[in-house]
């Protein structure tokens, strides 16, 4: 190719380049909050299911943290380090290193009911469709803690 044509074509083409990377939010407060209802009730109780049996040994239910001095799910300490983050990054924490002494042991379903349960301790309303275990759709969805 002529170097002649070589930057007229870079020009066109940068556009083409740059447009999936415009495309993506800037930041997460363009996201879709949870506090849209995105858990069901019942997805909750199979997340409360898996808490009893898999988390309750380490984490606490609300401010004080659990016995392996990890935050209690809903506290302060938890929704402080999750607020504005997606719930994929929450969904991902539970299924890659959790439980600790297992890491990697909760499947994405199993973090996904937990998500859903962790919502509803936090007093996030549910709605009428159950979160699913996809990771590119929980990264549409902002954790807000209500007000």
């Amino acid at each position: 190719m002529k170097k002649s044509l070589v930057l007229p074509l870079l020009i066109l083409a940068a556009p083409l380049i740059a447009f999936p990377l415009a495309a993506q939010p800037a930041d997460n407060r363009n996201l879709r909050s949870d506090l849209t209802g995105v858990y069901t009730p019942a997805q909750a109780e199979r997340g409360h299911q898996i808490y009893l049996n898999r988390c309750a040994r380490c984490h606490a239910l609300g401010n004080s943290g659990g016995g392996g001095g990890a935050p209690g799910f809903g506290g302060e300490n938890f929704t402080a380090d999750f607020e504005g983050d997606t719930l994929f990054a929450i969904e991902n924490r539970i299924n890659t290193s959790m439980p600790r002494d297992q890491p990697g042991t909760t499947n994405r379903v199993q973090a996904t009911d937990l998500v859903a349960f962790i919502l509803s301790v936090t007093h996030v309303p549910p709605g009428r469709t159950e979160l699913p275990a996809d990771g590119n759709f929980l990264r549409l969805i902002r954790f807000d803690r209500p007000k």
